[in-house]
């Protein structure tokens, strides 16, 4: 056998094949080092920085790491859902038997306000792994989206015995039952929330929205000051408690003490427009007309479909001798209301 030190062709070939073992090893190591700081970044909540490693990881090695599977996830934390979805869609289209991504991709489609596809996404993950009770709860929201509420409510009690300590499924369930006029259910469900966590601020409300419902409004009112009183601390307060009680004492006729809740609630919710309605009714109804007229042009700025906005804008308007614009407002807000009229009454098109 010739020796390999008198073949050159041999000591090429054995070069060449040692320069490709070192290019893949190099390659391997640049990928496990970008995907082991990745994933670093992304447990450190360093989202951005998390996005560009598992690219580079991905970009070395295609399709050998989860790389694409967490930068869709790094991209959710980023609010960038198309981003997120190119992603997972890529990573399934190399992982077609990952339930994880599977589930990643409905959720994806449902922040992106897509039910019936986020719909599809699940049905498809539920072939490869069965779903959790998360899972269940968002199929269930894309269900409220199609405003398909039996469904909805079916999937969340699903979801509630999969997981009964899941607080997000038992509050959105006792806002099916609530939305169906279900109101006994409804109040289980946010009691049973209470029992989970005895200072929730969403049920409390809740609460005082059904006590409202049934006619106590003594009962909500103190419902709803106990929902303040408990987020008092928050980084992020609600505005509900705070527009629900404001609106309830104005029709109370409580009206000085529904001007601080009220503006309260339009401080926290700015693109709010219910808020400002109900902000400047009060003006209104305390003589304050520049501030109503303020208000309510907001309300109508944010909301122009909103009848009754455009209607207490013409009243505030006229009260301001404004009239030209006040007949305006009126006249938007009665096309408005006959507009809203002959959509429910037209037969549905088959």
């Amino acid at each position: 056998m010739p020796s390999l030190l008198h073949n050159p062709r041999l000591v090429r070939t054995a070069i060449v094949a040692t320069l490709l073992s070192l290019l893949v090893l190099n390659a391997q190591t640049q990928t496990n080092d970008a995907f082991t700081r990745g994933v670093a970044e992304f447990q450190a909540g360093n989202y951005t920085s998390a996005v560009t490693s598992f690219a580079k990881a991905e970009a070395s090695s295609p399709g050998t790491t989860d790389a694409l599977l967490y930068q869709s996830k790094s991209l959710i934390h980023l609010n960038d859902f198309p981003g997120a979805e190119n992603a997972v869609r890529n990573y399934i289209g190399a992982h077609q038997q990952s339930s994880d991504a599977a589930y990643l991709l409905g959720f994806i489609l449902h922040r992106e306000n897509r039910p019936a596809e986020s719909l599809a996404a699940y049905t498809q993950a539920a072939t490869l792994a069965t779903p959790s009770a998360e899972d269940l709860k968002i199929v269930a929201l894309d269900y409220v989206l199609l405003d398909d509420y039996p469904d909805a409510i079916k999937w969340l009690e699903k979801a509630v015995e999969f997981d009964p300590k899941n607080k997000d499924a038992w509050y959105y369930l006792g806002r099916a039952y609530y939305s169906k006029g279900r109101l006994p259910e409804a109040r289980k469900a946010f009691q049973q929330l209470l029992e989970l966590d005895p200072r929730d601020v969403r049920a409390e409300n809740n609460l005082g929205l059904i006590l409202e419902t049934e006619g106590q409004p003594a009962a909500a009112i103190e419902a709803y000051r106990r929902a303040i009183e408990w987020q008092q601390q928050n980084l992020r307060p609600n505005e509900q408690p705070y527009v629900n009680l404001g609106s309830l004492l104005l029709e109370q006729g409580q009206t000085n003490d529904a001007l601080p809740p009220l503006q309260k609630a339009a401080e926290l919710a700015p693109s709010n427009a219910y808020c400002h309605l109900k902000l400047g009714m009060t003006y209104r109804k305390l003589g304050r007309l520049n501030e109503a007229q303020q208000e309510l042009e907001k309300a109508t700025q944010l909301d122009p479909e909103n009848a009754a906005a455009h209607y207490q804008l013409g009243r505030t308007l006229k009260e301001n001798n404004s009239l030209t614009r006040a007949q305006a407002e009126f006249d938007r807000a009665a096309e408005l209301q006959a507009r809203a009229a002959g959509s429910q009454t037209q037969p549905p098109v088959h």
